[in-house]
């Protein structure tokens, strides 16, 4: 694993936190947000901890971007912070906050909770994806089926007649209608 510790001040503790992780984790502290951006990061190797005093804007637009083109797992510690722009951080579900001075000795549990946050959440966002496609296939399904029906033809003769043009292209009843829709 590789911590990337963003932190507005100086103060960061790596010899704390080297202690806490050991040689099994790679430390990497940087000071701005481009820094973290030039890097090539990965979900499953990366974490991101933010500290810092409180949540601006260009902190939290900083944050939108990675989770829309480089989502990893990110642990943000904040003093101060506005409601709305923390529910807008939290909606991904993707970002795990700890309110005020973050204490290196619950560093490794918060990190751990981060990557667990993370992962769950990504598998929630595929489920939806998933779930969305079916709906939309079902919904090409139905008109196509309209179309049919409005022409004389039952439900099941519909059904019928879609799987059967279907398996002459050799493709699937679902990219059959797709291309119909």
């Amino acid at each position: 694993m590789r911590l990337i510790v963003l932190s507005e001040s100086d103060s960061f503790d790596t010899d704390e936190c080297v202690s806490i992780f050991g040689r099994e984790t790679e430390l990497a502290v940087v000071n701005c947000f481009s820094e973290v951006e030039r890097m090539s990061l990965t979900a499953n190797e990366d974490v991101l901890l933010l500290l810092t005093s409180r949540l601006t804007d260009s902190a939290l637009a900083f944050m939108q971007r990675l989770m829309r083109y480089s989502a990893i797992p990110l642990l943000v510690s904040a003093q101060e912070w506005q409601h709305e722009d923390l529910k807008c951080l939290l909606e991904c579900g993707r970002v795990t906050f700890v309110p005020g001075q973050l204490d290196l000795k619950r560093l490794r549990s918060v990190v751990e909770l981060a990557r667990l946050r993370f992962e769950g959440a990504g598998t929630q966002l595929e489920k939806i994806s998933t779930l969305e496609n079916a709906l939309r296939a079902q919904k090409q399904m139905a008109k196509v089926k309209a179309k049919l029906q409005a022409e004389g033809l039952t439900e099941s003769q519909a059904h019928e007649l879609l799987r059967s043009q279907a398996m002459k292209q050799g493709v699937s009843l679902d990219q059959f209608v797709g291309q119909l829709a």
